[in-house]
């Protein structure tokens, strides 16, 4: 016999009280809650044309994301993120997670893991379909930006996690759920995890993967808490469930944030050292103009490709390695690209 904590949406709605305790000064009543039960759990009858069309959706949205990320196409990429089903099943999670509904909380990670798999999977056989990528090519822009997340995406997806609970909540606020889409990426990382495995470059698919379950953690412990402020008070019961499953989801998001913390570490070190070899160029020939700075710290040397244009180069380019090795305080191999650029005035 289902208890109270699991009860149908319907039913649900007629039992949890009402209050002014929402963040914004009142409470849902026994209709919207019920309304938003029904837009998350899909239940009885419902199930099945649910999973068929989420099936579908994401095949689709993994489908224009691996092509999107293959041709290095943002605007595919960002298509991709608003045809994607998956945050209605993690909004999913995180409502049952905050009202101790074990059999939901199992059921929805179960559709987002589906989905996942999925994902990974199109982007997998895309890769092999469309060989543009292999082990010693070099990757698309749009396929190394999901390759190392750092702590301003989890800041994102935080957000992003409280937009989409709040959207859910108040309805009245739905016209901000596609930026909410595209805010926090769930499916183009996914699809980028398939690419790199198929291309057979493993950490850089590990870099996608801690991408997604950067998204998926924060966006539940920030939905969640959110549900609980926003007026969608769970029963007044089980609090120590409830709080077992925020604890571990808490755990979780510091668990991702230590190697999140490194990248972020390395990005602004590198930062850094891209703006002392443009400062290096620019004392050892003014007249050249730096186009591009790409450093790669882990290689040994540190390995540097400057890609410089101009009329001519006429200096010799060890005295560039020497001053970049210098100002770094390492060594380097440099890779200096010219790019010759010819200036013709014409008269009338």
């Amino acid at each position: 016999m289902e208890t109270t904590s699991e009860l149908s949406a319907p039913a649900l709605s007629g039992v949890i009280p009402s209050g002014d305790i929402g963040f914004i000064g009142r409470d849902l009543d026994r209709e919207q809650r019920g309304t938003v039960l029904d837009e998350l759990y899909f239940e009885g009858d419902r199930r099945r044309p649910y999973l068929y069309r989420y099936t579908a959706l994401m095949l689709f949205s993994a489908g224009i994301a691996a092509l999107g990320l293959m041709n290095d196409s943002a605007a595919v990429v960002i298509g991709a993120m608003l045809v994607a089903p998956l945050m209605t099943p993690i909004m999913a999670f995180a409502s049952a997670l905050i009202q101790a509904w074990s059999r939901r909380v199992l059921e929805s990670f179960l559709i987002v893991v589906s989905g996942a798999f999925l994902g990974i999977s199109v982007g997998w056989v895309t890769s092999l379909i469309i060989p543009r990528i292999g082990p010693d090519t070099p990757l698309p822009e749009q396929v190394l930006a999901r390759t190392s997340p750092n702590l301003a995406d989890l800041g994102i997806a935080l957000l992003a996690g409280a937009a989409g609970a709040y959207v859910t909540v108040r309805t009245e606020a739905g016209s901000a759920l596609p930026g909410v889409g595209i805010a926090v990426a769930l499916v183009p990382p996914l699809a980028t995890v398939g690419i790199t495995l198929g291309a057979e470059r493993g950490e850089l698919a590990f870099g996608a993967l801690l991408l997604f379950v950067t998204n998926f953690a924060a966006i539940t412990l920030a939905a969640g808490l959110t549900f609980a402020f926003a007026g969608f008070t769970p029963p007044r019961e089980r609090l120590r469930q409830r709080a077992f499953g925020l604890v571990a989801t808490t755990l979780l998001v510091l668990a991702v944030a230590v190697p999140l913390g490194f990248n972020s570490y390395y990005k602004i070190e590198r930062s850094q050292a891209e703006v002392v070899v443009v400062r290096a160029v620019n004392d050892w020939d003014p007249a050249l103009t730096v186009q591009k700075v790409t450093l790669d710290p882990k290689s040994d040397p540190t390995t540097v490709v400057v890609v410089v244009s101009g009329a001519t180069m006429e200096e010799n380019p060890a005295g560039l390695a020497a001053e970049i090795a210098s100002a770094t305080d390492e060594a380097i191999e440099l890779q200096l690209i010219f790019e010759p650029v010819t200036k013709i005035t014409a008269n009338p």
